[in-house]
C-alpha cells in the first residue's frame, strides 16, 4: 500500500518563491521598477550601499567662543551645532535603502509607507524648515569672495572648491580677545565646514564648494533661509539615487536618516536616551549622544 503524503509548503519557502517576481503587482505609480535595486537581486547578487557623512571631522570642532556662537544663532545654525554626529549603522540604513523609492519619496515597508518630513528635520536638527528658498549661483570670483568673507584666500580652489582641513587648520583655534571681524570669519567658515561636512557632503570627503558662501555673508538674511528644506531635498535626491541599481554609496546626511530611524522604527536603538528635561538648548536628536 502506497501512502502519499502531502505537504503544505512553508512560509518562508513561499516568499522565496515570492521573490522572483520582486517588485510591486501594480506599477502604476512605482513605475521605475525596472530601475531600483530590488529588480536586481535575484540576478545579480546583492550589493550594499556604503552611508557617507564626514560625521568625524564635524566632531572634533568644538565650539566654545561666545561670539562665535551668538552669530551662529543669528544666522540660525546654533542647534544644529550642538548635534554630533554618530556612529553610522550601515546596516541599519543599507536596510532602509532597499526599501525607498524615488517616486513617492517613502520607504515602503510591509505595513505601508513613512518617510522623513520636514517636522522631524526641524525636531532632530534645530534647521528652520520655512523661510526664503536656498538658490544662488556659483559663477562668482572665487578668491575675491574668500577674501571679502573670510578673511583669507585659500591657495588651493579647485572648481570652486576649498579643502575642509584647510577650513579647520586656519579657524578652529580663536582668541577670546579676537577682534570682531576675525569672529565673523571664524562663524562663515563653521558654517562652511558643517555644510559640506554634513547637510551637503560630497564622496571626496575633503572638499566643499564655496558657492554656499555668498548665503552666509549675512547672518541675518542666512538665518531667514529655510536650510532645513534644503537639506531634505539633497536627501531625498541621495537617497533616489543609491536606490536605484549598482549605486554603491550615499553621501547625505544621514546622521538624521539614522536618528529618524531609531525614533520611529526602535530598531537598534541605544538603551540609553536622554531626557527630554535635557534638551532645553539642543535639538531632539542630541538625546543620542554616543
Amino acid at each position: 500500500m502506497i501512502t502519499t503524503v502531502i505537504r503544505t509548503m512553508p512560509p518562508f519557502i513561499m516568499m522565496m518563491a515570492d521573490l522572483e517576481e520582486a517588485g510591486p503587482v501594480d506599477e502604476s505609480v512605482l513605475t521605475e521598477q525596472h530601475l531600483h535595486r530590488s529588480s536586481f537581486i535575484t540576478t545579480e547578487g546583492y550589493r550594499g550601499v556604503q552611508f557617507i557623512e564626514h560625521g568625524r571631522k564635524l566632531n572634533q570642532w568644538e565650539l566654545d567662543h561666545p561670539a562665535v556662537l551668538d552669530l551662529l544663532r543669528q544666522s540660525g545654525f546654533y542647534y544644529i551645532s550642538r548635534l554630533r554626529r554618530l556612529q553610522l549603522d550601515q546596516a541599519l540604513l543599507g536596510a532602509l535603502i532597499e526599501r525607498w523609492r524615488r517616486e513617492t519619496q517613502t520607504f515602503h515597508f510591509r505595513h505601508g509607507e513613512m518617510t522623513i518630513t520636514l517636522q522631524d528635520v526641524a525636531v532632530i536638527s534645530g534647521l528652520r524648515v520655512d523661510g526664503a528658498p536656498v538658490t544662488g549661483t556659483t559663477v562668482y570670483p572665487w578668491p575675491d569672495i574668500c577674501q571679502a568673507l573670510l578673511g583669507v584666500v585659500p591657495d588651493d580652489i579647485r572648481a570652486g572648491q576649498i579643502r575642509l582641513d584647510w577650513i579647520y587648520q586656519q579657524f578652529h583655534h580663536l582668541h577670546l580677545d579676537a577682534p570682531a571681524g576675525l569672529v565673523a570669519a571664524t562663524a562663515r567658515a563653521y558654517i562652511l565646514y558643517q555644510i559640506g561636512c554634513s547637510l551637503f557632503p560630497n564622496p571626496t570627503g575633503y572638499r566643499v564648494h564655496l558657492k554656499w558662501l555668498p548665503l552666509i555673508a549675512d547672518f541675518d538674511a542666512c538665518g531667514a533661509l529655510a536650510w532645513g528644506a534644503a537639506a531634505l531635498a539633497y536627501l531625498y535626491r541621495a537617497l533616489g539615487s543609491a536606490a536605484l541599481k549598482g549605486k554603491v554609496e550615499c553621501c547625505c546626511f544621514a546622521t538624521l536618516v539614522q536618528i529618524w530611524a531609531w525614533d520611529h522604527l526602535h530598531v537598534g536603538r541605544p538603551t540609553s536616551v536622554g531626557a527630554v528635561a535635557d534638551m532645553a538648548d539642543c535639538p531632539m536628536g542630541c538625546r543620542y549622544d554616543i
